[in-house]
């Protein structure tokens, strides 16, 4: 008798477990794109979304006069990198005050798990250009006909009228007309690079095809304070959040991930079991700091680009989406996956 029980015990467990499995397959499915999109549903202007950090309320409605764009992002996109030309490039345009940007997170399915959703948005919103908002009920992706698992964008103009709608991200011509239609310019050079030389690296060898970039240490940073790597710091998920917080910390993390093949790089500052096989390294620079104009207890990073321009000058936290363009002007990835030594 208790053996029969057992076995219809097993079978429940086991049909819970085929059903939860079915319907996580079904919530992060990834749909083919369609040569068309299907029409869009519903009144676009009358989604709403509750906020995730200090912004408030997003209500399509309240847009009007604006030209403003959404980058809809899922949990199934976030490895991939289809939408990243896009992503990066309106991370870097300069925008005319009639023109505003939002981050979606896709996150249907998961209204079960607002709070954490929201507790991890919260932290991540810090790193991002554009104000961020979760969308619980897939919202976006229904009305707009987006394919479910992708990059998805679209543009509302001044009136409301959807001048844009697209999945799987955009490159070459399509950058250039998106870039027009926003009204966005690419960003001007932050002036001219001061003469240096740091741990073999000098003014002399930046330009004529060859970008270069200067990290300074405001702190000494040692293997076990930087998370994400091999015997780097292993503790609980928020204090390697703050470490990651920390402008000298997140300068040595990115640098250790940028394997730097065509440009040319110096990190200043003092480090512990640490190595950075295509970077240049110096525990100090007076005289670099001075020509930066750097305090001795300041993070900083510089990058001249390949003709010679000073086209980067970020102090103290440098966000990730800030991250990207540096890494476009360097020609490098910054690779998020674990460092092995």
């Amino acid at each position: 008798m208790a053996r029969g029980r057992i076995r219809k015990l097993l079978l429940v467990v086991a049909g819970l477990v085929v059903v939860v499995l079915g319907v996580g397959a079904w919530l992060l499915r990834v749909e083919d794109i369609p040569d068309e999109l299907p029409p869009v549903q519903g009144d676009p202007l009358a989604i709403e979304l509750a906020p995730v950090a200090d912004e408030g309320w997003l209500r399509l409605r309240e847009l009007g006069g604006t030209t403003s764009f959404f980058v809809i992002m899922g949990p199934q996109s976030g490895d991939s990198k289809e939408g990243q030309p896009l992503n990066r490039a309106l991370n870097r345009w300069v925008y005319p005050p009639t023109t505003r940007g939002y981050w979606i997170g896709d996150a249907e399915g998961f209204a079960m798990f607002r709070s954490k959703v929201s507790e991890a948005m919260t932290q991540f919103a810090g790193e991002l250009r554009f104000p961020l908002h979760v969308d619980f009920e897939g919202t976006f992706i229904k009305t707009f006909g987006l394919s479910k698992g992708h990059h998805g964008f679209v543009v509302l103009g001044p009136d409301g009228t959807v001048l844009e709608r697209r999945s799987g991200g955009a490159e070459g011509a399509d950058l250039e007309r998106i870039r027009e239609m926003l009204g966005a310019r690419e960003p001007d050079p932050v002036g001219t690079p001061p003469a240096f030389s740091i741990g073999g690296l000098a003014d002399s060898d930046c330009g004529r095809g060859t970008a270069c970039v200067v990290a300074f240490l405001g702190h000494a940073v040692a293997r076990n304070q930087v998370p994400g790597i091999e015997d780097g710091f292993e503790g609980e998920d928020e204090q390697a959040s703050a470490n990651m917080r920390d402008p000298a910390i997140r300068n040595v993390s990115s640098a250790m991930r940028a394997k730097l093949e065509h440009a040319r790089g110096v990190l200043v500052g003092a480090t512990v079991d640490l190595e950075f096989p295509t970077w240049l390294r110096v525990d100090a620079s007076p005289e670099g700091r001075k020509a930066f104009g750097v305090a001795e207890d300041e993070s900083a990073v510089f990058v001249i680009d390949a003709q010679g321009r000073l086209a980067v000058a970020e102090r103290g936290l440098v966000p990730l989406y800030r991250w990207g363009r540096i890494a476009d002007l360097l020609g490098v990835e910054i690779d998020n996956k674990k460092i092995e030594r």
